[in-house]
């Protein structure tokens, strides 16, 4: 028997510096953001999981390597291992297919201003350095790591 896991995570546009965020709206009345996530039993990889996520809620289609891990732990919350992820997209997809689910792009900064989870603030900051440190390195200069 295969593993329960929870695979998140988020869009990231460089030219705007935004990630995407989804808000659904009909758990409950003053819904929070999150990333967008889904839990999986089946025995596929996280980047399995995510790619079908982001067809199902977006209707786009990602090649695997182009998801790239954040982060993972271990939440005794929920009692499962929670797999972070990001994707780079070159536009601003705006609409999702879904019923009572709002998706939005917003920079790091305004997320300190949103309803969101401490745990979903803390994924957000660690995929920001994630992000960051892929740039530096990017541009020949030196990362931890």
């Amino acid at each position: 028997m295969h593993k329960d896991f929870y695979a998140s995570g988020f869009l990231y546009h460089p030219k705007t510096q935004q990630i995407l965020l989804q808000q659904i709206t009909s758990t409950s009345d003053s819904p929070s953001w999150t990333l967008l996530g889904k839990n999986s039993t089946k025995g596929r990889s996280g980047q399995e999981v995510l790619k079908e996520l982001l067809q199902e809620v977006l209707n786009l289609k990602i090649k695997i390597d182009k998801i790239k891990e954040v982060y993972s732990y271990f939440s005794k919350k929920f009692n499962q291992d929670h797999n972070i992820y990001y994707v780079e997209v070159k536009r601003l997809y705006r609409k999702s297919p879904l019923e009572n689910t709002t998706v939005s792009w917003f920079t790091f900064k305004q997320i300190q201003k949103l309803n969101v989870s401490e745990q979903t603030k803390q994924d957000i900051i660690i995929g920001q350095r994630v992000i960051d440190s892929s740039i530096r390195k990017s541009l020949g200069q030196r990362t931890i790591g």
